[in-house]
């Protein structure tokens, strides 16, 4: 395609069609992208619309980049102090990376992505062959798995999201996989929190780490779930 040489793509390369065709490894990266990432449309001031993508794993985000065959720099944030409605928190080192293309964000926007996502966003429609991918990715940007003491070994999986609906919607969805699975939906410190425990989920993590090797996924989270299976 036809460039502007004064901005609109960077000169990082990636693969532009990624998300135009659904597949495990896109179904995932999207996902993450609902959780960890954000679209920002630039063009009036750099020509430029952007995708962000960050996290506190190094190598999910070049698994990530790898996935979509780029080869942006993961850059760094280095542990600092953060202040949020008067309070002040601390934040560990972080890594994020940028791409810089019109062709990628405008098919996130059809996917249904925007920007400023974090209170608004919904469940996209994600072809059911596809769906235990996206989980994964969201689940990885903004979800989390717990084990409860030694003498119960409760599982917990978690997904968290500023956007109610959102989870809502994604409750439903898993419904629709385990028809007598149970979850609950509370909220606390500025976020929404869809659980499930116990068999509830157990059954929802092996949905989530099926066909483990077709999409990135964060292993440290994918460790603490094997761990739980061997007792």
């Amino acid at each position: 395609m036809e460039r502007d040489n004064r901005g609109g793509h960077n000169r990082k390369k990636v693969n532009e069609d990624f998300f135009k065709a659904w597949s495990p490894k896109m179904a995932y990266v999207l996902g993450f992208i609902y959780a960890d990432g954000a679209v920002e449309n630039c063009l009036e001031s750099s020509r430029a619309c952007y995708l962000s993508i960050a996290n506190n794993d190094f190598d999910i985000l070049m698994d990530i980049r790898s996935a979509m065959s780029g080869q942006q720099t993961i850059h760094v944030r280095y542990p600092h102090m953060m202040k949020i409605n008067g309070k002040e928190f601390w934040c560990q080192i972080s890594y994020f990376m940028r791409i810089g293309n019109k062709l990628i964000y405008n098919d996130l926007i059809g996917l249904g992505l925007c920007q400023r996502k974090s209170l608004v966003i919904q469940m996209p429609n994600v072809p059911e062959k596809y769906f235990s991918y996206f989980l994964r990715g969201y689940f990885d940007g903004d979800g989390c798995i717990s084990i409860g003491k030694p003498m119960d070994r409760r599982l917990d999986v978690i997904f968290t999201s500023g956007s109610k609906i959102f989870l809502e919607q994604l409750a439903n969805k898993i419904l629709g996989k385990f028809p007598l699975i149970k979850s609950s939906i509370s909220f606390g410190y500025g976020a929404f929190r869809l659980r499930y425990n116990w068999r509830n989920a157990v059954d929802l993590a092996g949905f989530i780490y099926q066909n483990i090797g077709q999409a990135p996924y964060l292993k440290y989270k994918y460790v603490k779930y094997q761990d739980h299976l061997k007792v």
